[in-house]
């Protein structure tokens, strides 16, 4: 069967990648370590150690590389239509001396022919991103809503929790689910170039003097670093830029989307006042989007990208994320850990903008706990 091209030019990059690394660790190694600490120099146990440091970074960029892509950036699992209104079918008619029973799900349910209950619609969560009219964010392709800061991935082909990026360099997306894997692998490529970098520095004066001939050093050592400092460029960077984006809560996503949208795109929030069970409708500029979930301590934002157990920052193995049960269709028990929790100044904010009537529409959602107990 023949592949298709796109496949395989996003394969090259990441093959390359490899290569490369692979190339880096053997002539750090024979070159350097062995042919000039070891015999040129005589400094063994140097030599020795050197290497054994450059196998460990180079076998620790391996492992965290195959769990990037194994692990995956997770999918969402799919979310039923919010029960924003209510159901007319066939067989509700039948079913409504039934719904006192069923309150206390507040679910909407047809009968199968079997008499079992096929659930239709859930309950909408107290906040979620909308269109204008207050319809959450639906995605064709997977057949289901979009939850908070999802999006779909066109080259997996369903939708990622959380979505960050797609790296060109490794060859896999990057989502909620194995971004801690990527942030390590960053900044243990950055530790890796500074590591050949430092040592071999340190030892090129000694190699150039200790030689006659020409060349005085042999070129793979010279490749070696500069193909180092150039990735240090690289990385350097990129694992800085992350910390960055993970101190106030964004995605390379949503930073890119909106440096790169006009200032008059518009976004939408519809939100559940508890205080008397209305669903409000607010109008966001793109740039505002940025601070939806900023829990304004860098800390607290460190424990959603990177986990709530500091000791699993650096240890390169697993996701946090955990499955969610697969026999439950509520909203917050589908998502578990890719539920995305606003922070309290964009609660505030929108308490506030009720306060002052500064919104855009406002309606009663039939499925909500509060609409039913103030009707």
């Amino acid at each position: 069967m023949r592949l298709d091209q796109y496949w395989w030019f996003r394969a090259w990059a990441p093959v390359v990648v490899f290569a490369l690394l692979s190339y880096a660790s053997w002539s750090y190694c024979y070159e350097l370590c062995y042919n000039e600490i070891y015999l040129n120099f005589s400094q063994k146990s140097v030599a020795v150690g050197l290497m054994c440091g450059e196998v460990v970074l180079t076998a620790l960029l391996i492992v965290l590389w195959v769990q990037i892509v194994a692990v995956g950036p997770g999918k969402q699992p799919k979310i039923l239509p919010f029960r924003l209104f209510p159901d007319i079918g066939p067989n509700d008619a039948e079913d409504d001396d039934n719904d006192d029973d069923e309150d206390d799900s507040n679910m909407t349910g047809k009968k199968t022919d079997i008499g079992t209950i096929q659930q239709t619609t859930i309950r909408p969560p107290t906040l979620y991103q909308c269109d204008p009219q207050g319809y959450p964010l639906w995605c064709s392709t997977c057949q289901s809503i979009k939850a908070n800061r999802t999006h779909h991935s066109a080259a997996l082909g369903y939708c990622i929790p959380r979505f960050d990026h797609y790296c060109f360099w490794i060859g896999t997306v990057v989502g909620r689910k194995n971004y801690r894997l990527f942030v390590q692998f960053a900044l243990y490529f950055w530790v890796f170039c500074i590591y050949v970098i430092a040592s071999t520095a340190s030892y090129l004066p000694g190699i150039i003097r200790s030689r006659d001939r020409i060349p005085r050093v042999n070129p793979n050592i010279l490749i070696t670093m500069a193909l180092c400092c150039m990735a240090t460029l690289m990385v350097g960077p990129l694992s800085s830029a992350h910390i960055y984006y993970m101190t106030v809560n964004k995605t390379s996503l949503e930073v890119i989307a909106t440096n790169r949208r006009s200032k008059a795109k518009k976004n939408w929030i519809c939100y559940l006042n508890p205080a008397n069970g209305l669903r409000y409708v607010f109008e966001f500029r793109a740039l505002d989007a940025q601070d939806y979930w900023n829990k304004h301590n860098a800390f607290s934002n460190l424990k959603e990208f990177m986990g709530p157990n500091v000791y699993t920052w650096f240890l390169p193995m697993g996701t946090s994320i955990r499955k969610h049960h697969p026999h439950t269709l509520e909203y917050d028990d589908v998502l578990l850990s890719y539920k995305e929790e606003p922070s309290d100044s964009l609660l505030q904010l929108l308490q506030d903008r009720i306060s002052n009537a500064d919104f855009s529409l406002t309606f009663r959602a039939f499925g909500d706990k509060t609409a039913e107990s103030v009707s």
